[in-house]
Parts: structure tokens; C-alpha cells; sequence
């Protein structure tokens, strides 16, 4: 069976992946040290697909500790990337602790890649890699701006690695720079849940609704739309 392994799979993006994959058959390997996340997101996973999730509750720093991973679960076919940290403003208040997890954890999960010989590879990027936007709308060939966040400079040093890499070790790669991703799965088992105060749009408005927070703001009032706030756009 195809064994896919997961970074981050207690996260937002990586839970609702690994449901997906557990579903098409595939057989998942996580790793999330529950930094960001909560243990409890599994459970939601078994629910919705009667199996249960292997997870290791390693930090990605530590290469020996990263490395008994692979050595455990024997061969491993595929990765997808999601490990990170991806608060804006709060890699503009701790730019160093960013630099060492985001950018450490991908270099040690491409070294046990390329020692436990895995070709496939799905890494976690992100639209913020774009910087600020001239012309829409944005596409794959759109040129790369200036980094307006050390988290935006982690993702844009994370896709040039990751061509480095595989063009000295050839295997299939791919970039996924997200646009606002909202949702959650229909059975409401799974969803956004952070460790961390939201700061995304629609979890704002969902905790405001339920009186988990007091009130939301919106803030902008110089954009060039009808009453000067912002217009986003959500997958």
C-alpha cells in the first residue's frame, strides 16, 4: 500500500488532507508535536473514517528523532509537507524562532527524503510568497515579490531549496501557495482550530457568533473599493 507521510497532520489543512487520504485507501504516517495544534483532532479523523491515525509527537528539529520515523515505518512512498509556523504578525515579533522551525524542520525532513530514497514530495507554500500583488489576477508564472513577513520569506526559501534539492536528486515536487482557505468537513468533526488567538477572517466570525470572543473588527478604510475595506477572496 502507497505510505504517505504527513507533517502536521493535527493541523487546519493537514487533518482535512489525511481524512481525505484515509479514505482513497492510502496509508498515513503524522507527525505533529501539537505546537500549534490539539491531540483531539485525530479522534475527529477515526470518526469520519473508522481508522485510526498513527501520529509521532516529534519536533521536526530534531534530525535523530525525525529520522526513527522512517526507520520504524519502513518504506515510505510520498510526503506532504504541512509542518510550520504561519502567523504573520507573529513572525514579525519572533522573526528567529520562525527561521529555526520553519526552515529547519524542511531541511531535515528533505534529508531523511533523500537518505530513505522518497521521490514524492507536496510542500506547503504560500500565496504570501507573492508579496505585494501589481496585477490580478495572480497566476503559477506570476513573478515572486519582496517578502513583506519573515513567515513570506521562510515559504520563498522553502520553494528555492526545494528546487535545489530536486534538481540534484530528481523526483516529482510540487508547491501549493494557498489563497485564504476556509471551510471545514461537512461532518463538522474536523475543522479550523488553532492553539493560537485566530487571526484568519472567518474563524473570527465564527468564535464572535458563538460568544467565544466579544466582537470582531474590521480594519482598512483606504482600500479602492465602495467603503474603503478590504475584498478577499477564499477557497
Amino acid at each position: 500500500m502507497y505510505k504517505i507521510l504527513v507533517t502536521g497532520g493535527a493541523g487546519y489543512i493537514g487533518s482535512h488532507t489525511i481524512t481525505h487520504l484515509l479514505q482513497q485507501g492510502f496509508d498515513v504516517v503524522s507527525i505533529d508535536n501539537f505546537s500549534k495544534s490539539f491531540p483531539d483532532v485525530f479522534k475527529g479523523i477515526t470518526a469520519i473514517t473508522g481508522k485510526e491515525v498513527r501520529n509521532y509527537t516529534i519536533d521536526l528539529r530534531d534530525l535523530e528523532a525525525t529520522r526513527s520515523v522512517f526507520l520504524q515505518e519502513g518504506p515510505i512512498q510520498g510526503i506532504i509537507h504541512f509542518a510550520a509556523f504561519k502567523s504573520v504578525g507573529e513572525s514579525v515579533a519572533q522573526p528567529l524562532a520562525y527561521y529555526d522551525n520553519n526552515i529547519t524542520s524542511l531541511l531535515h525532513i528533505l534529508a531523511c527524503a533523500k537518505e530513505f530514497d522518497v521521490h514524492d514530495f507536496v510542500f506547503s507554500s504560500s500565496c504570501s510568497v507573492y508579496g505585494n500583488i501589481a496585477q490580478l489576477p495572480v497566476r503559477e508564472d506570476t513573478p515572486l515579490g519582496h517578502a513583506e513577513c519573515p513567515y513570506a520569506a521562510t515559504k520563498q526559501m522553502g520553494e528555492q531549496i526545494l528546487r535545489d534539492v530536486f534538481k540534484a536528486h530528481p523526483g516529482r515536487m510540487i508547491l501549493l501557495r494557498y489563497f485564504n482557505p476556509v471551510g471545514a468537513h461537512p461532518s463538522a468533526l474536523i475543522g479550523e482550530h488553532s492553539a493560537d488567538q485566530p487571526n484568519n477572517l472567518v474563524p473570527v466570525i465564527t468564535r464572535t457568533a458563538i460568544g467565544r470572543q466579544e466582537k470582531m473588527f474590521v480594519w482598512g478604510t483606504d482600500y479602492a473599493t465602495r467603503d474603503g475595506s478590504c475584498i478577499r477572496d477564499y477557497i
